[in-house]
């Protein structure tokens, strides 16, 4: 073990920037992955999160569902849109499994939309957004409490004044999630 550690040392002291280390300008490429991946504030794989506490509500026609991911502070919450009428709920808000594909990984279209609002600030508000690329969403039932589950959520990082995903963002997965949401 002792070998393997003074091995790793040596071949990053030689990649290094540091005196007798290479002498380049750039940032070592293990520091610069370890800051690209703090600056995504959020979990890269959040894995199998079981049963989770959610809070529904209303958003003018939609139905919301949040449930926190990181109590913070600051704040990570993944979020549910649910919109009667539009892309996946085109037939309504009823009981059904339903694939993220089409205008429903698409922000500005959305009827079942899927993000991580991440490191919500008070009073200042998120920091970033995450859009559900893909994944499943499972309503079982729609009237309260609102009971359902998510599965293989994969989310890219968003410009929400645009709605575009970041090309080269930040990205995250959710393996599944059951919730009951008052």
């Amino acid at each position: 073990m002792r070998k393997a550690t003074l091995f790793l040392v040596f071949v990053l002291a030689a990649c290094s920037d540091s005196p007798g280390g290479g002498g380049t300008d750039r940032p070592d490429a293990a520091v610069a992955s370890v800051d690209a991946r703090t600056n995504c504030l959020v979990s890269p794989a959040y894995g199998q999160l079981g049963e989770v506490t959610a809070t529904a509500g209303r958003n003018g026609a939609a139905t919301t569902v949040s449930i926190t991911l990181d109590a913070g502070p600051p704040r990570d919450t993944l979020f549910l849109r649910m919109t009667p009428g539009t892309g996946a709920l085109s037939g309504g808000l009823v009981p059904g499994t339903y694939p993220l594909a089409g205008v429903d990984i698409n922000y500005n279209q959305c009827g079942l939309c899927v993000n991580i609002i991440a490191d919500i600030v008070p009073g200042q508000g998120p920091t970033k957004f995450y859009m559900a690329t893909g994944g499943m969403v499972t309503l079982t039932s729609v009237t309260p409490p609102l009971v359902g589950s998510v599965s293989n959520l994969n989310l890219a990082e968003m410009e929400l004044s645009s709605g575009a995903l970041i090309p080269g963002g930040c990205t995250t997965s959710i393996a599944a999630a059951s919730f009951r949401a008052n």
